[in-house]
């Protein structure tokens, strides 16, 4: 038994992978800017599926949803322009291994590729069984359990998504500086919106999100 977070990109964005990974695997390799246009619309996919889609479902709740949207533009505003500073000038190498960061986060689910991680078993386990309580409408422990979860998964999310990322790039001793505090930004913005956001919902709401991130969190 295997537990994934795992959403579908855009299928314009998927298509652009694809031929990224297909052209690499016969030794071709695409311009610096398509690399970084492919880490934009990446960290894009990321927002929009943990931020944004909640703030639809969200939308007569107005605390939960400014809480989101900040974080949505503090997770866009930190990653576009880290993404722009050291990845100026992307040379084969680090192709190769963009290239396999960019594999290992493709996942398939039910026949289809979405981009996401395998999760550790034991926050696997734990998501699917808060998850599965709420749907059936046990709200006892409810919110502080589901923020613990999310806090762990904060941790998660950013070494797969923003550690092994940024691995991928050789960084001097300038560019290690703002990674890092980049890193440092989007831990604690999204940590503080974790520990904000579930004490502001309805259990109508808490059931509708954890829907939302039980078409994600996917045992396998």
């Amino acid at each position: 038994m295997s537990y994934v977070f795992a959403f579908p990109l855009a299928a314009d964005l998927q298509t652009k992978i694809d031929n990224m990974l297909s052209g690499h695997a016969k030794g071709e390799y695409v311009d610096a800017k398509v690399s970084t246009d492919l880490a934009i619309g990446t960290t894009d996919g990321v927002t929009k599926a943990l931020a944004l889609d909640v703030i639809e479902i969200l939308k007569s709740n107005g605390e939960g949803a400014g809480l989101l949207g900040v974080l949505a533009n503090l997770l866009k505003s930190t990653m576009h322009v880290l993404i722009r500073q050291i990845m100026g000038k992307v040379d084969h190498s680090e192709q190769d291994k963009l290239a396999n960061y960019l594999k290992n986060r493709r996942i398939e689910v039910d026949g289809a590729p979405r981009f996401g991680f395998v999760m550790p078993e034991a926050l696997g386990g734990r998501f699917d069984e808060l998850l599965t309580r709420i749907a059936d409408g046990n709200m006892n422990n409810a919110r502080p359990d589901i923020t613990k979860a999310m806090q762990d998964f904060v941790m998660v999310a950013v070494a797969s998504f923003y550690d092994e990322f940024t691995s991928c790039i050789d960084l001097g001793f300038v560019k290690r500086k703002m990674v890092d505090v980049g890193r440092g930004t989007i831990i604690k913005g999204s940590q503080s919106t974790v520990n904000k956001l579930f004490a502001t919902m309805s259990d109508d709401d808490l059931k509708k999100v954890t829907a939302h991130y039980t078409t994600m969190f996917v045992k396998q």
